[in-house]
């Protein structure tokens, strides 16, 4: 959930390393792209990352990273930069089977053989592009709809959710959003248009699998949490899944991350509310498109700059601001707007939608502060709309379950156990029992009234 002002700075970023690493050509990388499964019914999905390899993920929340040095790949635990003692051989592209397993104990994995079709769809005066993953033989499966967060990558090429969810049964159609991948359009984050897209890629999904389609429903990860209730409620649809999004409005969002980053450094409850005006001050001026609010924020500039915890201010747009004179974000920060849905309230949205709904939230949340979200979910639980919730402790944006230590490093070793296989058990059956497993806090819909 980025709002970025990183063009008024220069940044250089350069990539070096000891190795002979290379990036591999499209082609090659996409030619390997999909779902494998050994003899013992292990599956893992392949998909391409933006530095030329591949990341593996595993139904039970296990991932790594593929790079290739000198002739041979290597792969890393989670998101570190860690050995996780696999070893991989991914063969010529265009074979259907891989080896991977532990160094001196590959296994045979070979590809699984799903239902791909490719197409394009019109929607607003643009063409998309999207792919609907069919698990191969099913005469009728539950068809999830992907809906973007915030990045600008292409979903069609490196989205692993959908060939894992086809491993349990369960369809997906993915497309890029508008200005990403092949998908045209300019990138946008404003909610609206794209939970009209969202609209449009499930009328495709549906032309392209008709009634084979069991039920349906939208699955949105970060940013999708506002998209995809938001598409519902204008649609008909079974069922809504919103991973590690929020049910508090984008301002904020870099409300609560301010207060949330302050109180881990340690500062106390009256910091915190400074934090937080700071960041008031700075939505009136994100919401305005840089056209109002320069006075107060400057204001709160002055009077707080020389307190010792002004430098520990980090959120999604207003920390980005703080260091630069208001004559520069009035002249720079225009040409940063990305649409974004400022005035949108997730709320009246939430609890109006009559599609049971299933919210997935990282209680250690970074990115998306969870504190508020979660209350505000359990008091539309309180209220009897049909939402079933699951908090995982120890868990980041993502669902990615980290490792701090004491000198405050944080090591990224996975997804939360079992991930794919709960969302693909409650899409099916509304079935919570991975999550308990996992030692999720979980709390599900009350049945509805007889």
């Amino acid at each position: 959930m980025r709002y970025s002002l990183a063009a008024l700075a220069l940044i250089g970023l350069t990539a070096c390393g000891e190795g002979e690493e290379r990036d591999l050509p499209v082609a090659e990388l996409d030619c390997r792209t999909g779902l494998y499964r050994n003899d013992a019914g292990d599956v893992l999905s392949l998909t391409p990352t933006s530095n030329g390899g591949y990341r593996w993920r595993m139904l039970d929340g296990r991932t790594g990273a593929l790079k290739e040095a000198d002739g041979a790949w290597r792969s890393t635990l989670g998101w570190t930069d860690e050995a996780d003692g696999f070893a991989v051989e991914l063969g010529a592209c265009g074979d259907d089977a891989i080896q991977f397993g532990a160094e001196g104990a590959l296994q045979h994995y070979l590809r699984v053989p799903l239902e791909i079709t490719e197409t394009t769809f019109e929607h607003d005066g643009l063409t998309f592009t999207g792919k609907l993953i069919w698990p191969a033989g099913a005469e009728q499966a539950p068809l999830a709809v992907h809906v973007h967060g915030s990045e600008s990558w292409s979903a069609v090429r490196s989205n692993a959710t959908p060939y894992l969810l086809a491993a349990e049964g369960v369809a997906s159609f993915v497309y890029d959003k508008r200005g990403t991948g092949q998908s045209e359009g300019e990138y946008t984050q404003d909610f609206h248009v794209l939970a009209a897209d969202a609209r449009a890629a499930l009328a495709e999904a549906r032309r392209l699998a008709g009634d084979r389609i069991g039920q349906e429903g939208f699955v949105g990860g970060s940013q999708g949490g506002w998209i995809g209730p938001l598409a519902a409620s204008e649609t008909d649809v079974d069922f809504v899944v919103a991973l590690y999004g929020m049910a508090v409005n984008a301002l904020q969002e870099d409300r609560y991350e301010i207060t949330q980053n302050l109180a881990r450094a340690g500062w106390g409850e009256a910091e915190q509310a400074k934090g937080a005006a700071l960041s008031e001050a700075a939505g009136v001026i994100m919401a305005s498109d840089f056209r109002a609010g320069f006075d107060a924020f400057d204001q709160l500039r002055r009077e707080y700059r020389d307190e010792p915890w002004y430098d520990d201010v980090e959120g999604e747009f207003t920390s980005e601001m703080l260091p630069y004179p208001s004559f520069a974000l009035r002249i720079v920060g225009p040409s940063r707007d990305l649409g974004t849905s400022w005035e949108y309230e997730p709320m009246p949205v939430l609890r109006a939608l009559e599609t049971p709904q299933l919210w997935v939230i990282a209680a250690e949340d970074a990115e998306a502060p969870p504190g508020e979200t979660i209350a505000r979910i359990r008091t539309l639980q309180g209220e009897g709309r049909p939402i079933d919730l699951a908090i995982y402790p120890n868990a980041d944006h993502g669902m990615i379950v980290f490792e701090r230590s004491a000198e405050g490093e944080v090591r990224e070793t996975g997804h939360v156990r079992d991930y794919f296989r709960q969302i693909a058990a409650w899409i099916k059956s509304r079935d919570l029992n991975y999550a308990r497993a996992a030692g999720a806090d979980v709390t599900a819909a009350a049945p509805p009234a007889q």
